[in-house]
């Protein structure tokens, strides 16, 4: 991730992968990479779809089957649970298009893989299927910059491939990763330069693994020092996830914030969540974790007090407007000033660290043992 996007909240919205931290085996592509399902779009009225040449296939009964060759254009709506190809007469459950030649082009970009298409209640999804590979190497400069230290854009690489394949793991009918913060950010074609496709070359098939498995590896933007503990954040702990010492991330932009609210917009923030809360009168913390995070904070109101949860506050105001729940609260003039350092979730890689560290001369190995403990680092294809 670069500073500009904190995309590393990637895994807030993803409790139910936790059901699986102990009981999935290691993902290992017999033959080479496997493809990863990135959903591009969904809820679309309309898809227009360009290339310089594009087959277009429907599914019947489980298998797919040639409708359209050669062709440089087609648009698509929705038709209840179906797909209907504009101008053909087509329908079908989902179609599947392929560019025979360059890229496809959608939504203003161009993108690798192939395309599928389903509908739901007149929505359309828009979903593509792509090696692993080259998918990571549009993620490093959503994430990272590929100019930053080539050991420090590595470990991304290890994390966000391990991440990527963790998830491939669930199985999900439609897609395996979202392109944006609640997974990681694939900038896409547009984004992919020679530094961020060597470090995905340098480090083809290699992901983190405890006990032959593949873990869960998250990551963040930076910590504020250090990082933070799985377990205190989303209540499931993990042996690799464990909050460690960063002390490197100190270069990280914007690393130290200050945030002033009024009681006004702390209660419309509660109230997202706790709808009727009455008129704010205080805001305090009641519990911090061990890393000095906030776990717990309390709420004045004329009711009483209220026990409110600090990653609940934060998403509920918004997460680059809280960057994080390394902070200290303060008063002044009937405003609520919070002061903190960090960005991001805390759990796991810390990239602004991984990059400190770089400098300092650890490789990329040595820095994924750092922030993901008592893992494994190996080649699984």
């Amino acid at each position: 991730m670069s500073d500009r996007s904190f995309p590393i909240l990637l895994c807030i919205l993803a409790l139910g992968l936790f059901a699986f931290l102990l009981v999935l085996p290691s993902s290992s592509a017999a033959g080479g990479e496997p493809d990863i399902r990135l959903l591009v779009k969904e809820n679309q009225a309309r898809v227009v779809l360009r290339a310089v040449s594009m087959d277009v296939e429907t599914s019947h009964g489980g298998r797919w089957m040639a409708r359209i060759k050669r062709v440089r254009a087609v648009a698509f709506h929705g038709k209840g649970d179906l797909v209907v190809l504009e101008g053909a007469g087509i329908t079908a459950r989902a179609v599947r298009i392929r560019a025979r030649r360059g890229l496809l082009y959608f939504d203003g970009k161009d993108h690798r893989g192939f395309f599928t298409i389903t509908s739901s209640g007149s929505s359309l999804n828009v979903v593509a299927s792509l090696p692993v590979e080259s998918y990571l190497v549009g993620v490093v400069n959503g994430e990272v910059d590929s100019h930053w230290p080539q050991e420090a854009v590595m470990a991304q690489v290890v994390a966000s491939r391990t991440y990527a394949l963790f998830r491939l793991q669930e199985k999900r009918p439609l897609f395996d990763l979202r392109p944006d913060v609640f997974d990681q950010v694939y900038a896409g074609v547009g984004s992919e330069d020679p530094a961020a496709a060597e470090a995905v070359r340098r480090t083809r098939g290699i992901v983190l693994t405890r006990e032959g498995m593949i873990i869960p590896a998250f990551f963040h933007s930076s910590c504020g020092g250090f990082t933070a503990s799985v377990e205190e954040v989303w209540g499931v702990g993990h042996p690799s996830l464990r909050g460690v010492t960063c002390g490197e991330c100190e270069d990280a932009q914007r690393s130290t914030w200050q945030l002033t609210l009024s009681t006004e917009e702390v209660r419309d923030a509660v109230g997202s969540f706790y709808p009727g809360v009455g008129p704010v009168t205080s805001l305090g913390v009641s519990r911090r974790t061990a890393d000095g995070r906030i776990g717990t904070l309390f709420l004045g109101t004329d009711a009483g007090k209220m026990l409110i949860d600090a990653g609940d506050f934060r998403k509920a105001l918004g997460y680059e407007r809280l960057p994080s729940t390394r902070f200290t609260l303060g008063q002044r003039e009937g405003m609520i000033i919070f002061t903190g350092s960090g960005r991001g979730h805390g759990v796991g890689l810390c990239q602004w660290g991984a990059r400190g560290s770089a400098l300092k001369g650890m490789n990329y190995r040595q820095i994924l043992k750092k922030y993901y403990p008592g893992s494994e680092v190996e080649r699984i294809y």
